[in-house]
Order: C-alpha cells, then structure tokens, then sequence
C-alpha cells in the first residue's frame, strides 16, 4: 500500500534526534503538520525552528513526553485521538545492555513502556480515525534484534520483536 504524503499530517516519536529527526527533516517539505515528540524540550524546539526556517507553511507542534512514564503517554494519546493525524511514526525506543539476570528491573521496565507500551497506546488512539477516514499509515521502527534472542540485550530485543 502507498500513501501520498502531500499535505499529511504526521506525529513522529523520538523526534529529537537520529532517525526521528531525520524524518521530520524529510517530511517538512511535503506534510501541512508535525507532531514531534520526544523527552528534550530544547532539542525538539531547536528542530522546529530549524524546520519552519526552511518551510514556513508547515505548522509545527512540539509536544514534550516521556514515554517511559505511563501517564504522559496515556495524556499523549488522548491529546492526539481529536488530532486529525494519518500518519504515525512510531520511532522512540529505548535499550539497555548487560545480563538480563541482573538486570536493572527500572531499566528493564523502561524498555517496554517505551518500545511496546507507548506504540501500542500511540497507534491504538490513532488507528480508529485513520481508518474512518480511510486514509493513514503507521510507520513502527523496529530493529534486526527483534529477530534474534540475543544475550546482554534479551529485553530490547524482546520488546523489538513485538514491533516487528
């Protein structure tokens, strides 16, 4: 299935840097809004000034949330369901490293709020009206260690075979 992204309205997780930013990079020119979302307030405002810089028509949201803390992401995901949004780009994840055993269990915790929990609660809120309105896409990011049970990151790779 393809999707015209002329004029889309997208919501990017993990926007503030690598992959994330670099969507939001690439939709600027073509999307009418952006929703970006990630942790650093500063960082996701540096990338808005830099993206209405080059595209001032585009409308551009930032919206601060740790999808480590169920709370935030449940208040995003309410905020988001009147948003006329049809295209998802669930980008945020998080990994740790080390023996699973010893594992820190807050770290571990953390992955899968952010890597199954956050995309899970992000695309159920948003699916529903993508789907009236017969127009969307939700874009998961995953990893090649979704694929594999690899030892010192069970957890990550779990939470990445979910998205997978």
């Amino acid at each position: 299935m393809t999707m015209n992204l002329d004029n889309c309205s997208a919501v990017i997780t993990g926007a503030s840097a690598g992959i994330g930013r670099e969507f939001a990079r690439q939709l600027a020119s073509r999307a009418k809004l952006l929703v970006l979302v990630a942790r650093r307030r500063d960082r996701l405002e540096q990338l808005r000034t830099e993206l209405l810089a080059r595209n001032p028509a585009l409308r551009v949201e930032v919206r601060q949330a740790d999808l480590s803390n169920l709370e935030q992401t449940m208040q995003l995901a309410t905020l988001l369901t009147n948003e006329p949004i049809d295209f998802l780009i669930n980008n945020a994840g998080v990994g740790d490293h080390g023996s699973f055993a010893t594992a820190n269990p807050i770290h571990v915790n953390e992955q899968v709020l952010v890597n199954v929990l956050a995309l899970t609660a992000l695309t159920r809120a948003l699916l529903p009206r993508m789907i009236a309105q017969k127009r969307g896409a939700i874009l998961n990011v995953s990893s090649s260690a979704g694929f594999l049970p690899l030892p010192g990151i069970a957890a990550y790779a779990a939470t990445k075979a979910y998205v997978t």
